[in-house]
Parts: structure tokens; C-alpha cells; sequence
């Protein structure tokens, strides 16, 4: 490490660090685009649509911690270009940039204000939810964890702070094994707190007592919201934060920079 900083807590992002979502969330937002070209906007889906490059300009950004959201935004970009082809409509990366520049949060203003109501985002909402979380077809069973021990087994105490919803959280749960994780250490958005806002980190400090936590994140949100919080560190997992201090390729060798080490 850089300096000699101990953390007393670990708390998780659950998306990109303690689960391996590469198979899940980026689909559910690729078919979601695809299918509601045509379901909710009458045009005509002839090409993949989003992929990894709209990917790392939206995860970048800062403001799309919820991919349901972030799907609405590009059918509502797509839908207000007046093009029939979603190959013509969608964004390219280097427009999509451009279109983000002027961006006011709160998010949902933002995209009715510039785009209007093209897209019923309930409707968009609830096909993300279905391709996702769908008990016999749900993308999330193709979720694995990314980290091979429990979180009792860290050495100091763990927190959640997540984009998920109440729901969701029950999916990650089964997922990891970790259905015994106290109910009380993670803050999803059924809280009415979602990243970049510091809040989350705040209220679970207080919870498990800490002043120096190590926030473990993927995307600018959780960068954001550790920021905001100013205290402790963040280690960024996987590719799309180059530019963080902390940065690791995988969650285990990110835990292992700053849990206590095993005997």
C-alpha cells in the first residue's frame, strides 16, 4: 500500500465486486434496449445495440447506478432521434458523451426534460426486472461470487452498501451464501438512499462503528460517494476506473490489500 492506513471496516458493492455480473445486468440492459425498441417505441431492432463501449461511457458517468434506469435513458435518447433503425437511433459511445454533457441530476427530470415521456419508464422498469430477476429464466442465475470467503471470515466488521433493490438483495443473498448476513448492514435503494450519495456509507459506519472503512466499488457512483464521504479509502475493482489510487484487477486481491492478513 501507499501509506500506512488501517481500516476498521469493509463495506461491499454488491454488482462488479462481490458478484461476478458480467453475464447478467450488461444482457439485461443489451435486451432491454433491443426488445423495447420495438415493444415500447415501434422502431425496428436490427443490431445488438448497447455493448461494452456504451457500457464504460454510462458506468463512468457517475449517475447510472440503476441499470433499469440506464436502459430507459438510451430507449428515451434512441426514441427521441426520430429514427425508425435502432442501429441509426441508439447513441454511439462518442455521442452518447456528447448527450451526457449537459446532465442535471435528478435523473428522471433529466431525461423527461430533454427527451420527453417517450418511453414509459415503468414499462421499461418492469422488463429489466422480469429479464433479470424472473424465478425460472431470471438472467441472475448466471451470477457468481467474487470473493471465496464469507464475510464473517474477514477479520473486521462488513457492510453493504448496494443500487439493488429488497428484492435483489434476496437473489445475492442466495447467491454468495450469505443468507445469514445481518439484514441491518446493507443499505439498498427500498432505503431511499442510492450512490453517488454519501449517506449509505454514513448510516453503516455509525451501525458497525467505524471511522476509516475501505469502500470496495466498480463504478464512478461508488468512487462519488466515497468521495462525498471523506473518510477511509476506495478500491476500485475491475477496468473501469483506471485513474482510482486503490486499484485491482479482481475483489480478492482488493481484500487482501487491506483485510487483516489470515493467520
Amino acid at each position: 500500500m501507499k501509506d500506512e492506513f488501517k481500516a476498521d471496516a469493509l463495506i461491499f458493492d454488491i454488482d462488479g465486486v462481490l458478484l461476478d455480473v458480467t453475464k447478467s445486468f450488461p444482457e439485461v440492459i443489451r435486451r432491454c434496449v433491443a426488445d423495447g425498441w420495438e415493444k415500447f417505441c415501434g422502431g425496428v431492432t436490427d443490431c445488438a445495440g448497447y455493448g461494452p463501449e456504451h457500457e464504460w461511457v454510462m458506468k463512468r458517468h457517475g449517475s447510472f447506478n440503476d441499470d433499469y434506469d440506464l436502459a430507459w435513458t438510451l430507449l428515451s435518447m434512441a426514441a427521441a432521434s426520430g429514427e425508425k433503425l435502432l442501429s441509426r437511433a441508439l447513441s454511439s459511445p462518442e455521442r452518447l458523451t456528447e448527450e451526457l454533457a449537459d446532465f442535471r441530476a435528478p435523473l428522471v427530470e433529466w431525461v423527461l426534460g430533454k427527451y420527453g415521456g417517450l418511453v414509459p419508464r415503468s414499462e421499461s422498469r418492469a422488463m429489466c426486472a422480469e429479464l433479470y430477476g424472473d424465478p425460472e429464466r431470471g438472467l441472475y442465475r448466471l451470477e457468481k461470487p467474487a470473493l471465496s470467503r464469507r464475510w464473517d471470515e474477514l477479520g473486521l466488521p462488513v457492510a453493504i452498501y448496494s443500487g439493488r433493490n429488497a428484492y435483489e438483495w434476496g437473489l445475492a443473498k442466495k447467491s454468495l451464501g450469505w443468507e445469514d448476513f445481518p439484514d441491518e448492514l446493507i443499505i439498498h435503494s427500498d432505503h431511499g438512499i442510492e450512490k453517488p450519495s454519501p449517506e449509505g456509507l454514513e448510516i453503516l459506519c455509525g451501525r458497525i462503528g467505524a471511522s476509516s472503512p475501505v469502500f470496495f466499488g466498480d463504478t464512478a457512483s461508488d468512487m462519488k460517494a466515497q468521495a462525498a464521504f471523506g473518510r477511509g479509502r476506495f478500491a476500485a475493482v475491475g477496468r473501469l476506473l483506471p485513474e482510482a489510487e486503490y486499484r485491482f484487477d479482481t475483489t480478492e486481491e482488493a481484500v487482501a490489500a487491506f483485510a487483516p492478513k489470515r493467520a
